[in-house]
């Protein structure tokens, strides 16, 4: 079964994803995202993260792992770990950016999901913005 992690983004049961977003983006998604309460979710992290703090305390099965850092193992062997790791279970790689070693690590990967900024707000008229503006606008009719 399929969830959406992102309205653009559905993760497949048994496949190596991997996605590149702003942090930002990336946290609201995990916190907004009620199908992850129902499994158990493996969160690796490098010595510090700047995410782990940000996540929803609901969380009932989130284990987390301390691993090593990029520098401290070989890529190809981190990738080809994660692929095998697929054939059980979702696995999503995240980066906030691309970068030589994050291009290594999804070279076995089925899916890859690259965002180069979160989504924009929408603009907020100038009349919605200050109500009292339309009290002093006039109309075409009064100037006939």
């Amino acid at each position: 079964m399929d969830f959406e992690l992102l309205p653009t983004v559905s993760l497949r049961p048994r496949s190596f994803n991997a996605l590149t977003a702003p942090r930002e983006m990336f946290i609201q998604a995990m916190n907004r995202n009620l199908n992850l309460q129902r499994f158990r979710v493996l969160y690796v992290t490098g010595n510090s993260s700047a995410i782990l703090s940000r996540l929803d305390r609901r969380f009932e099965a989130l284990e987390i792992r301390r691993g090593f850092t990029v520098f401290q193992q070989m890529t190809e062997y981190v990738s080809h770990a994660l692929s095998d790791a697929a054939k059980e279970a979702a696995v999503l790689l995240y980066a906030p950016r691309i970068d030589p070693f994050f291009e290594d690590l999804v070279e076995n990967a089925d899916r890859m999901f690259y965002f180069e900024e979160g989504p924009r707000e929408t603009p907020r008229l100038a009349a919605k913005a200050h109500p009292r503006a339309r009290e002093n606008q006039r109309t075409l009719e009064a100037y006939s």
